[in-house]
């Protein structure tokens, strides 16, 4: 145990960021506001040395603990040490707070394709929203009364999540279900 413990703080912190998973590493910057200055740029580091999503920049850094001071924190004290926010940092917290506006990035009619894009775009740190919905609906044919399946993301994310479903081994808006073609007579 003492061997470990030794090997532990013999390990500069780039190191220690570099073997943690991509899952944990995604989690801390998320949570960036917990970590000093300098543990918030070996973070955001390792996060761009794999192609990871960056974090949001902070709005500011708190003047008497130097953490940074996040759109989602207290918008009135540093969430780590308490101290009021100066009222120019209230204002800036302030501006952001604008209501999030959805976009819509993928439809069809196959749940196991939403369930790919859905996985892919959060796996590359992009929150994704499914919703299932109903059109082609005719009572006359109820067989034809398919499910429509979408994937909505933020509007920031939008042109990233499209090229990243671009590249899936999905249906793009071509899964129109079709007629089978009519028998040819000829041999």
């Amino acid at each position: 145990m003492a061997i470990l413990y030794l090997l532990a703080i013999a390990m500069d912190p780039e190191q220690i960021w570099r073997e943690k998973s991509d899952e944990d590493l995604i989690e801390a910057g998320e949570r960036l506001s917990e970590f000093t200055s300098e543990g918030e740029r070996i973070i955001r580091a390792e996060l761009r040395r794999r192609g990871l999503p960056d974090p949001p920049t902070p709005v500011d850094y708190c003047w008497k603990c130097g953490r940074g001071i996040y759109a989602d924190g207290p918008d009135d004290a540093c969430e780590n040490c308490g101290e009021p926010l100066a009222q120019a940092v209230r204002a800036r917290l302030a501006e952001t707070d604008e209501p999030l506006t959805n976009e819509v990035v993928y439809r069809s009619r196959f749940a196991h394709e939403v369930e790919l894009v859905t996985a892919q775009l959060e796996g590359a740190g992009i929150v994704a929203a499914q919703s299932a919905g109903r059109f082609g609906a005719d009572v006359r044919l109820p067989a034809l009364n398919l499910s429509e399946y979408t994937v909505a993301v933020a509007a920031a994310d939008a042109s990233r999540a499209r090229e990243i479903i671009e590249g899936l081994p999905v249906s793009h808006g071509d899964d129109e279900e079709r007629s089978p073609a009519p028998p040819s007579d000829e041999p």
